[in-house]
């Protein structure tokens, strides 16, 4: 930092001059360049103009100085803002083709990442083995084109016309396929990869991130901003085989897709901090409705023939059990007959779906469908009556999480998701505190479950005690944190089941007490609580 004195001329570019009393400026470091304006406290940003004064003999290289001024201008901006996808760069396969739409992302250097036009790669090369699979990535690419002639050179002919040259350079797009491996991933059979792939990437991403409070016995001994921040690729969309058989494959779009989120250091210190960034946190939520959402699919009319659709439920779960207990197969006899009962349960499925007559079923077990975790929050939609939600959401969960029944409106279902961002994910083999919220019209006598869904939300885990407050009870602590509803009062046991005699609190929770919510139902009175 240099002081000038009051009324001093400002050197080159704005800076201090040199002139004044013996310690209040600081002398002139050389002629002024792109690194420096002469003077020791002052420092180029490539950010160049063009300085336009009458007499100047405009040349190439002056128009691209202009060009340049705007990229790194715009390139500046745009990184301030955060990388991610704006929107499109839809991915599919058709026809052994990967097929990627046009779209709008910004990269890491803060440059625009637009495609007008659809991209087609072929997957016939590509060869799975190895726990392999493949990220479908946007980069910035650049050509030129229009050729046109060369009116003539300085020094030379000016009218020679001799050589052509292209006049313009279009900014595009190139969709290319990284290869990449996680170990254990051909271990999994086919219905598992997508749900298990998933979860092991949200893993790595959270652990890229160097969460401090991953070790909390001991405090970071800097913290310091980073000097750069890092820079990812964008990433659309994954790709991954079905097998051996290159000619089947899974699209995954929101296990590798982040939309534009927050600006890079708001993303470095949520993730320093042990916090989920927003756009993942939703990636996770979509990941799993769009994986759900394809395995939605439409039974036989079994009250016409329920012989029928139960023998083929049947033999789809016996053919199932075969396969995990071949998933270990390494043999190249095993590894076919592995593959071919997997092909075979394929057929079983898609006969149940295209018979003639189907009525879409419930939702079946998640964990039957390739499912073995699930993200903080999330929907599950349900085909049921409202005398069978808790039941239906059992045999769709299983009964190994800690269930509790919670109803509330859209909107505090909204707030409820929202505010499991930052909890752990939740392992359907766990004994995880899940709320199960069920949207209702209005609350109290009259109150109707508006139908077609369910939310899920991972239980607050806090307890709360004032020093040389022993207040346990029998009981013990409550283990169970806030959920939507009414405040419970201090001693009311965790997962009290709706419709218990549990009297209500009012006001705030007194100290040292757990803040939890009761499951009251808003039906009370209605004759329709579960």
């Amino acid at each position: 930092m240099t002081i000038a004195e009051s009324g001093a001329a400002a050197g080159p570019g704005g800076a201090s001059g040199s002139g004044g009393a013996a310690g209040t400026t600081t002398p002139s470091a050389g002629p002024p360049d792109e690194r420096s304006a002469g003077t020791p406290d002052t420092a180029g940003g490539d950010i160049d103009r063009l300085h336009v004064f009458d007499g100047l003999f405009l040349r190439a290289e002056h128009l691209n100085r202009i060009q340049d001024y705007a990229r790194e201008f715009g390139s500046a901006v745009g990184r301030s803002g955060g990388p991610g996808v704006v929107d499109g760069f839809q991915v599919a396969i058709d026809n052994g083709e990967l097929k990627v739409g046009a779209g709008l992302a910004i990269d890491a250097a803060g440059r625009p990442l637009r495609s007008r036009h659809e991209v087609s790669l072929p997957l016939k090369d590509l060869r799975a083995g190895n726990d392999t699979f493949w990220w479908v990535e946007v980069s910035r690419a650049t050509w030129d084109y229009g050729e046109t002639a060369v009116q003539g050179l300085l020094c030379e002919d000016p009218c020679s016309g001799a050589t052509t040259n292209r006049q313009f350079t279009a900014e595009g797009v190139r969709i290319e396929l990284r290869a990449d491996r996680v170990a254990g991933l051909e271990e999994q059979l086919s219905p598992n990869r997508r749900n298990w792939l998933a979860s092991r990437l949200f893993e790595t991403e959270q652990h890229n991130d160097t969460p401090w409070p991953a070790d909390p016995s001991v405090l970071p001994a800097a913290w310091d901003p980073p000097v750069d921040h890092a820079r990812p690729p964008v990433r659309v969309a994954l790709v991954i085989p079905v097998g051996s058989d290159v000619g089947r494959w899974i699209v995954d779009a929101w296990s590798a897709r982040r939309e534009v989120g927050a600006p890079p250091p708001e993303r470095w210190w949520q993730g320093r901090l042990g916090m989920r960034p927003w756009n993942v946190y939703v990636a996770q939520i979509l990941q799993f409705q769009a994986q759900l959402a394809q395995w939605r699919d439409v039974l036989p009319d079994t009250a016409a023939d329920p012989a029928t659709g139960e023998a083929l439920v049947e033999l789809e779960a016996e053919l199932r059990e075969v396969l995990g207990k071949a998933r270990a197969a390494r043999s190249r006899i095993a590894v076919e007959m592995k593959n071919a009962l997997e092909e075979i349960a394929e057929k079983v499925r898609q006969q149940r779906a295209a018979e003639p007559g189907g009525a879409k079923r419930p939702l079946p077990p998640l964990t039957g469908r390739g499912f073995g975790e699930l993200p903080p929050a999330g929907y599950l939609p349900l085909q049921s009556d409202r005398d069978l939600v808790e039941r239906e959401v059992y045999r769709v969960l299983g009964d190994t999480l800690s269930l509790r029944f919670c109803f509330a409106s859209r909107a505090d279902i909204a707030e409820a998701v929202q505010q499991a961002q930052h909890r752990d994910r939740i392992p359907l083999d766990s004994g995880a505190d899940v709320d199960i919220l069920i949207p209702v019209t209005t609350f109290g006598e009259g109150g109707t479950w508006t139908g077609g869904w369910v939310a899920f939300a991972r239980s607050r885990q806090v307890y709360c005690q004032s020093p040389g407050d022993d207040r346990h009870g029998a009981a013990g602590p409550v283990e169970r944190g806030e959920a939507q509803g009414t405040d419970v009062p201090s001693g009311v046991p965790a997962g009290v089941p709706p419709g218990d005699d549990v009297p209500q609190a009012t006001g705030d929770a007194q100290d040292g007490d757990s803040e939890r919510t009761v499951d009251e139902s808003p039906l009370a009175g209605s004759g329709d609580g579960p």
